[in-house]
């Protein structure tokens, strides 16, 4: 996780972005300015931001997993430098939202709305990213390349409107006729869904219910109440619809274009492991049980897709204690092959979501049982293989019964929902916004984490600036750290 390894990395995604399996150029595009090139690339740089310059920053705050050796060891107690989070900022700034611009620029031109209702998706799903990663961040002047060189930082209680209003105006450009099209409409140059428009539909709808979630710290009724009127018109579910419709970047076996998490841990074998954590709930125990604690009689079926053995061949299970170096189990086939998928949102978290809004809203409600229970069993069946004696179908139901029922009282009912989420959605930041709202799961304080930027050793509530924005732009807010300014909806 080294800025240098993060820098190649990116660029070499960035030469092969349309050269993944499966993926072609649509020639009927634009020739002044290929929207269907340019797409093809903004996603894989996407899938590639959210997996390694998103997602494994805010899964080792939140312990998924480790930063167990090398530099990456920086990250597990807190103590990275500001500069190390340049690549983050550059890669979703200047890798895929400027490449989002140009496409809504140039499908506005030539009049091709479902491109433009695609990047509009993209482009709230980045920025979101981004403000729940720094809080306060370029957003109103953040595109203007060397017309602004120093760009205002809007406020995040202002960036989040306007992100419901992005998605709202691409479900109405995603909802237009094809004759509204004037030249060809997404196809294969599409990576994520092929340009299937009801999935961007569904897509975005989940994403508004994701980000209306978010608010319930500050207003919890009024979150839920958003989550449900996202995901239902009426009664009728218009959320992402199942697990094969998730929205997922799918990467290629080739070298440098394959699964981030693969190359992380080829080119920098065990900088990355497991964290304790998350670990100690797939043997079946408890997040603060000590890591080399025998099974329990509940192990998660998802255990073997999700984690290697360690010792290899031993059928044990072992994650790295917070802020002590060590690596043990590491990041299983599932997620960290070649070929496998980073996620962007999923059918999985939209049921999450309905679940969460209908507990809030009425703990008896029974509806949100039946919702926790279609989004562990859907991830089951996206998640789980054949042949492992830990995930029969017996094994599935008895565990759901054991760890995703919903009993005791409101706040117990949340805690086991929350824990479900967050084992559920491995390897993506979302669960580090889930914890900052719930304070589930009730993770350990990390060893040696304890600095300037993070004076009382706490969990992180933010991540500091980067150290390119700190010299450069004036208008950077000083004095960011890991636990101040806390972000608006965290407050």
């Amino acid at each position: 996780m080294n800025k240098r390894l993060y820098t190649i990395l990116f660029s070499l995604l960035l030469l092969s972005a349309c050269d993944l399996t499966d993926t072609n150029i649509n020639p009927n595009a634009s020739s002044e300015v290929s929207v269907s090139a340019v797409l093809s690339g903004a996603e894989v740089t996407l899938g590639f931001n959210a997996g390694v310059n998103a997602g494994l920053i805010a899964n080792i705050y939140i312990q998924q997993v480790a930063g167990a050796n090398g530099d990456a060891a920086s990250f597990d107690n807190y103590t990275t430098s500001p500069s190390y989070f340049n690549s983050t900022w550059q890669g979703f700034y200047a890798g895929v939202l400027d490449e989002l611009k140009i496409i809504k620029a140039t499908a506005k031109e030539k009049q091709l709305p479902y491109y433009s209702g695609i990047a509009r998706v993209l482009s709230a799903y980045s920025y979101g990213t981004l403000t729940d990663l720094f809080g306060d961040i370029p957003f109103s002047e953040s595109l203007g390349g060397n017309v602004i060189t120093n760009p205002v930082y809007d406020k995040q209680e202002n960036i989040y409107p306007a992100l419901q209003l992005e998605l709202d105006s691409a479900i109405r450009e995603l909802s237009q006729p094809s004759t509204d099209n004037k030249g060809a409409v997404p196809f294969n140059d599409d990576v994520i869904f092929k340009g299937d428009v009801s999935k961007w539909i569904a897509t975005a709808w989940t994403l508004k219910a994701r980000y209306a979630i978010h608010l319930s710290k500050l207003d919890r009724t009024t979150a839920a109440q958003q989550v449900l009127a996202n995901l239902y018109n009426g009664s009728v579910y218009r959320g992402i619809a199942d697990y094969t419709a998730d929205a997922q970047v799918v990467f290629g076996a080739a070298a440098t274009n394959a699964n981030p998490f693969y190359q992380q841990n080829t080119n920098r074998p065990g900088w990355i492991g497991l964290g304790a954590s998350f670990v100690n709930l797939l043997n079946g125990n408890s997040v603060t049980d000590d890591p080399t604690k025998e099974e329990g009689t509940f192990v998660d079926p998802r255990r073997a897709a999700f984690a290697t053995q360690s010792p290899a061949g031993s059928n044990k299970y072992r994650g790295s204690a917070p802020g002590v170096p060590g690596a043990f189990s590491v990041i299983g086939s599932y997620y960290g092959s070649a070929t496998s998928p980073v996620v962007l949102i999923s059918f999985t978290e939209a049921k999450f979501l309905e679940a969460e809004a209908r507990l809030i809203l009425d703990p008896a409600d029974p509806l949100a049982q039946t919702a926790l229970d279609a989004a562990v069993k859907a991830s089951f069946a996206k998640i789980v293989k054949g042949g492992d004696a830990y995930a029969t179908p017996e094994k599935q139901a008895a565990y759901v019964t054991a760890k995703a029922t919903l009993t005791g009282t409101p706040e117990a009912k949340l805690e086991t929902l929350i824990t479900q989420k967050y084992i559920a959605l491995f390897l993506q930041p979302e669960v580090w916004s889930d914890y900052r709202r719930t304070g589930y799961p009730a993770i350990p304080l990390a060893a040696n984490a304890t600095s300037s930027a993070n004076p009382q050793g706490q969990i992180p509530r933010r991540i500091p600036y980067p150290g390119n924005e700190q010299s450069l732009n004036k208008n950077t807010p000083a004095g960011s750290g890991y636990q101040t300014p806390r972000l608006w909806w965290d407050r």
